[in-house]
């Protein structure tokens, strides 16, 4: 390497204008390493990066850049970077055209790097890259940080909120979504009050509003209560469908476990049970028929959890409420333990049950997410910290366009 038509095509690789050009290309066989190195025209005006104004040169500093591999070698961009003389600015760096400011890496290498990504887990990608984990760790960061600056929240008014496993232990990220964009718009270590608070800063420092937000569909779990209605007072709670349906079949599956027919198992008889109704096929509503009559105590659970799930076939509140009072008596005469303790749960929070129904919202797309969160986790087989954990969500699962 070094002939013109090396530097001719590099020049076009690196997309160079003038004043810089290619210099060298050298090959070190030994390292297995090309050397591509850059410099502007001598005794040229540069452009000042702060204000465009075309200033004399006053020094240069060298810094050197990794590339995407060649030929698969190892590739790094050398260069003297000019430093501007700015009558108005003062002296600053010019910028390059092959790479972002302040960063060691091309931009063609970041962005094979974050393609990858999108299918390979870090350990893989670095592994590709011939680079360390760390690198491509602090690739996706400073790419999410700088989506996440851009982020304008003036327009949210309805939230999900959930929480999801970040690592063994009981440890958990608080995940919320825009409920209109259906966009996660805020993560962080921990849940409860402590992480609304966090929102709530966040929010204001992108153009939102905590006093704006309208309405709030969670979960039944008690520590984001309390920080509900302190950060976010004029929004309406509504407990999600997901669930309350998976709360009473959690209920009925515990009527089930402790009443097997002469103590056998069934699984497509609890798959059956678990299954929505809607669902199920001519073997399925057989068995289901069937247990009605071979275990009453089973079957009853099974239409207790059924009528539930109905209030949200009816057409508005009030009539859902009528409903519900009904059901809670029933289940309070003749329901099992499971169901009765289902029954307080949501005798206690019916208001935000029927909440539901001024806007028919639902967790399904958090549930979802919560899925793929999962998954990411898994492949990456553990991440440093829980930052590094975040950034890869956002990027793999954010729509920050990076």
């Amino acid at each position: 390497m070094g002939g013109s038509d090396d530097e001719s095509i590099f020049r076009k690789v690196l997309k160079l204008r003038e004043p810089w050009f290619v210099e060298n290309v050298r090959l070190d066989e030994a390292e297995d390493i090309i050397r591509i190195t850059v410099a502007t025209r001598p005794k040229v005006l540069v452009a000042c990066p702060v204000c465009g104004r075309k200033c004399k040169v006053h020094d240069k500093i060298e810094r050197t850049w990794r590339h995407t591999d060649v030929c698969e070698s190892e590739c790094y961009i050398i260069a003297k970077i000019p430093r501007c003389d700015c009558p108005e600015c003062g002296v600053k760096q010019t910028d390059v055209p092959w790479a972002r400011e302040n960063v060691g890496f091309t931009e063609r290498f970041e962005q094979k790097a974050m393609s990858l990504l999108r299918r390979m887990p870090i350990s893989k990608v670095a592994e590709e890259m011939r680079t360390g984990p760390w690198v491509i760790e602090g690739i996706i960061e400073d790419h999410v940080r700088k989506a996440l600056e851009r982020m304008d929240l003036s327009r949210v008014k309805n939230i999900m909120l959930d929480e999801t496993s970040s690592k063994r232990g009981h440890r958990y990220i608080t995940v919320i979504a825009d409920a209109d964009t259906k966009k996660i718009i805020f993560m962080c270590d921990g849940r409860g009050s402590d992480s609304l608070s966090k929102f709530s800063a966040w929010l204001n420092e992108r153009n939102g509003n905590a006093d704006n937000i309208r309405t709030v569909c969670c979960d039944f779990s008690k520590p984001f209560l309390s920080g509900l209605r302190t950060h976010f007072p004029n929004a309406d709670i509504v407990y999600d469908r997901f669930h309350l349906v998976k709360m009473a079949n959690d209920a009925m599956d515990k009527v089930r476990s402790k009443n097997q027919i002469n103590g056998q198992r069934d699984k497509k008889l609890r798959f059956a049970l678990l299954r929505n109704s809607k669902n199920l096929n001519d073997a399925d509503r057989e068995r289901i028929f069937n247990i009605r009559t071979d275990n009453v105590i089973i079957g009853k659970a099974y239409e207790m959890k059924e009528s539930l799930i109905q209030l949200y076939d009816y057409p508005d509140a009030d009539s859902a409420q009528e409903h519900i009072t009904q059901w809670l008596n029933w289940v309070n005469e003749e329901g099992e333990s499971p169901m009765r303790s289902l029954g307080k749960t949501v005798r206690k929070h019916l208001t935000k049950i029927l909440n539901w129904f001024s806007d028919r919202r639902s967790n399904g797309f958090l549930e979802g997410l919560n899925g793929m969160i999962q998954t990411t986790k898994r492949i990456g087989r553990g991440y440093p910290n829980t930052s590094n954990f975040i950034s890869m969500i956002y990027f793999r699962h954010g729509r920050l366009g990076v």
